[in-house]
């Protein structure tokens, strides 16, 4: 019988270590996903780029329906500086035009070539040029997210620009300019595209008015290269793969360390005191120095989770055993992301959170907490270690 008891309870034993070492890996793994629309800061010298093409367009003019379309086809060109501020926002600045082909019924009108037709109508030709800025929606980017390897995107655009006429007179007109940009990647630095473009310009673009305040418009289409100056592209933030074991691990090596340094301190501070050769009375204090607490962060992040608030149990305990110890809170951030400007902000938000949640939730008063930021720095190893506040007492 006994045997069997024992048997029993050996049995209950290893099922309750397998279970224990089952709920282990389910409740300590921890993944963070990828947000496929979240890209790192883009700096002011990257992602900008440099277009060329060619093409041809039609004017719409008062009275060239009398022409036929394939007289009045004309040959254009385009040539464009822009950045991408965005995977899916971005500027440029384009020059487009070189010639505008139309008709006319008065041998006076502006731009006639030639003599009359046999309907009496004449033709009219003149060089100019349209500069224009436009805003670029990458559509693909803002609906489907980053993809620096996407073969093929649509990008409308829109914009507002003047025209300038070389030839005699020179005449200027404001334009509104759209279009799509369809583009092709080729490799990280060159696209094919097929620009689709309409522009519509004040009535006195071809000379001729009807009358009253009226409209030219021009279609186009273009192919053309673009060419992406380094640095190009979007980084993502690199995600963290790392089990709640290995954090908590980090966090007690890191106040190991601590704790083995103000121990050292200590040390020292006890020896250079003058030694009294006299009988006391043994008296126990308790310091309320603390070892520094870690509180970790997610990256780009200040938002506190739910294990960071339960670590900062003991030192909430502490605070409330010596109410009137003061204490630092130390905010960093990893300087391998974001800029120093991006990181100063976020750690100092990182030390904030902890103070709000120590006055909100644990009722220790805000003028025993003071915060700090430390920027971006590199200095705890691992780069998750650098996205950390430091709780410490102050002198």
């Amino acid at each position: 019988m006994k045997k069997i008891l024992m048997l029993l309870a050996f049995a209950g034993v290893a099922s309750v270590a397998s279970a224990q070492q089952t709920m282990t890996v389910t409740e300590y793994e921890v993944i963070q996903v990828q947000d496929k629309y979240q890209v790192l800061t883009n700096p002011f010298w990257s992602n900008w780029f440099f277009s060329v093409g060619g093409g041809a367009q039609v004017l719409f003019g008062n009275n060239d329906h009398i022409g036929k379309f394939r007289d009045r086809v004309a040959p254009t060109l385009n040539v464009s500086l822009g950045k991408w501020f965005t995977p899916g926002l971005g500027l440029r600045m384009q020059y487009s035009g070189l010639q505008a082909k139309g008709f006319t019924t008065s041998e006076t009108a502006e731009y006639v070539v030639g003599g009359p037709r046999e309907d009496g109508s004449y033709k009219q030709r003149w060089d100019y040029m349209n500069l224009h800025g436009d805003i670029l929606f990458n559509l693909n980017a803002l609906f489907g997210g980053y993809n620096p390897n996407r073969v093929y995107e649509i990008i409308p655009y829109i914009g507002a620009g003047f025209t300038h006429s070389y030839s005699r007179p020179h005449v200027h007109a404001a334009t509104f300019n759209a279009g799509i940009i369809n583009r092709f990647r080729l490799s990280n630095a060159l696209d094919l595209n097929l620009e689709l473009s309409a522009t519509g310009m004040e009535g006195k673009f071809d000379g001729e008015h009807g009358g009253k305040r009226d409209y030219d418009g021009m279609l186009g289409a273009t192919l053309g290269l673009t060419y992406y100056f380094p640095n190009r592209g979007f980084q993502r933030p690199v995600p963290q793969i790392i089990s709640e074991i290995e954090l908590q691990q980090m966090r007690n090596q890191m106040n190991a360390m601590a704790a083995a340094n103000m121990d050292l301190q200590q040390q020292l501070a006890n020896a250079q005191r003058p030694v009294e050769v006299e009988e006391t009375e043994e008296v126990v204090v308790t310091d309320a120095n603390i070892a520094p607490r870690t509180v970790f962060f997610t990256i780009g992040s200040y938002k506190l989770s739910p294990q960071e608030e339960m670590n900062l149990s003991y030192l909430v305990s502490k605070m409330k055993e010596f109410p009137n110890a003061k204490y630092t809170i130390n905010g960093y951030a990893d300087s391998a992301t974001g800029t120093p400007s991006i990181n100063q902000k976020l750690s100092l938000e990182r030390a904030q959170a902890v103070k709000d949640l120590l006055v909100k939730k644990y009722g220790i008063s805000a003028d025993r907490l003071s915060i700090a930021a430390g920027g971006g720095v590199d200095k705890f190893g691992q780069p998750i270690l650098n996205r950390v506040v430091l709780v410490e007492s102050s002198n």
